[in-house]
C-alpha cells in the first residue's frame, strides 16, 4: 500500500513540475515590442489602402467601359419579346421552364458573358 501511495505521489510531482516548466518558459518568451506592433499596424493599413485603390481602379474601368458603350451609336441593343412570365399555380413535378427570347437590334455584335438565372 505504501508503494502505491509513494508511486502516485511521484507521478503527481513529476506532472506538476513539467506543467510548471512549460508555463514558466511561456512567461519568459520575449513579448513584441511597441515598435514591432506599430510596424505591423502600419503594414496592415498600407495593405488595406492598396486594396481600396485596386477596387477604385476596377470601378473606374467598369464605368469607362459602360460610358463608351452608352456613347456608341452602333452599340448592341437587346430587345426582349417579354420581360415577365407569370407561372400561376404550378403543380408538383410540373415543368417550370420558360424561355425568354431576345434579339440584337443594334449594329454591333452582342456578346453575352457571365449569364446567370435568378
Amino acid at each position: 500500500m505504501r508503494k502505491l501511495i509513494l508511486s502516485l505521489a511521484v507521478v503527481a510531482f513529476v506532472s506538476f513540475s513539467l506543467s510548471a516548466q512549460v508555463s514558466s518558459s511561456e512567461k519568459n518568451a520575449p513579448a513584441k515590442s511597441v515598435e514591432q506592433q506599430k510596424l505591423e499596424k502600419e503594414k496592415k493599413y498600407e495593405q488595406q489602402k492598396l486594396e481600396k485603390q485596386k477596387l477604385e481602379k476596377q470601378r473606374l474601368a467598369n464605368e469607362q467601359a459602360q460610358n463608351s458603350q452608352a456613347n456608341n451609336p452602333n452599340a448592341p441593343i437587346v430587345t426582349f419579346d417579354k420581360v415577365v412570365h407569370d407561372y400561376g399555380t404550378i403543380e408538383q413535378h410540373a415543368d417550370g421552364n420558360c424561355e425568354f427570347k431576345f434579339t440584337n437590334t443594334g449594329k454591333e455584335p452582342l456578346i453575352l458573358s457571365n449569364v446567370r438565372s435568378s
